[in-house]
């Protein structure tokens, strides 16, 4: 199989995934399905482009793949896997009002389950690209590879702990907004450590490119990025937090002092 096919294959699978629960959930009219079909989709994506390479290896053939390879897939499985059951087991518990006025009607929502079948080919995308390169052109790892490594280790705990941190915090105070933990440096902290662990992923995915064309997939995590503090992420949850909190002075004291998203010490006002 070519290197074409392999992608083709990967693009075919996410789509016909999402489109699938997209039917479901369009007849439904629930949004209860999307996070989980989002991890669903990511992890399938992954075990394919593991199972169909330019190799000409079909299979699980383990021996085939190179360490650079193992690593991306498990980093993108172990990151899909966690986020994906932390949101699907959110929505279950609270209804999420981004979709109140799209799932009415079916065409309107289709267009979110189009976003997040772009979402999951152009995040994974260097990801799906080391995968399906042959893994005898890759150079061995290098020390560009570590520090990629590092930087996704530290990206995928930040989200994580600051995930963890503000769950509990709103199940014990509902109506309080969050400034402790991680929170304390960064409003947006679980983004931060999202787009960051996109970024170390990218450089490990980097080492493992062999044609020149492989580094347009940068846009993995330019993508990641503009889309959280641009359109889904950071900028909804402003435009929510001042509805609620925006007369609250304390909550104008912690914006004034915290950085908005990367994790920084607090201004001394």
């Amino acid at each position: 199989m070519s290197f074409g096919q392999s992608i083709g294959v990967t693009v075919a699978v996410d789509f016909g995934i999402q489109f699938i629960f997209y039917v479901a959930s369009a007849i439904l009219k629930t949004e209860r399905y999307y996070d989980g079909s989002g991890a669903l989709t990511y992890l399938a994506c992954t075990l394919v482009s593991l199972l169909v390479r330019s190799d000409g290896s079909l299979g699980n053939d383990i021996s085939l793949l190179s360490a650079r390879q193992i690593i991306a897939a498990t980093g993108v499985i172990i990151w899909c896997l966690r986020l994906g059951t932390f949101l699907y087991l959110r929505v279950q518990k609270h209804t999420d009002h981004r979709f109140d006025d799209l799932k009415t009607n079916p065409l309107t929502f289709a267009i979110p389950w189009f976003m997040q079948f772009v979402w999951i080919f152009l995040t994974a995308f260097p990801v799906y690209v080391v995968l399906a390169n042959n893994a005898s052109l890759q150079p061995y790892l290098a020390w560009s590879d570590i520090i990629g490594i590092i930087i996704w280790i530290f990206g995928f705990a930040v989200e994580a702990i600051a995930d963890a941190q503000k769950s509990a915090f709103k199940t014990a105070n509902p109506t309080k907004f969050m400034q402790t933990g991680l929170f304390k440096y960064s409003r947006y902290p679980n983004y931060f450590g999202e787009v960051t662990l996109w970024v170390g992923m990218f450089i490990l995915c980097a080492g493992g490119f062999v044609e020149s064309w492989q580094w347009v997939t940068v846009i993995s995590p330019v993508f990641v990025f503009c889309l959280i503090y641009f359109i889904s992420g950071v900028k909804m949850l402003e435009a929510s937090s001042e509805k609620r909190y925006g007369q609250d002075p304390e909550f104008l004291l912690y914006k004034a002092r915290t950085s908005k998203f990367v994790l920084w010490f607090p201004k001394k006002l």
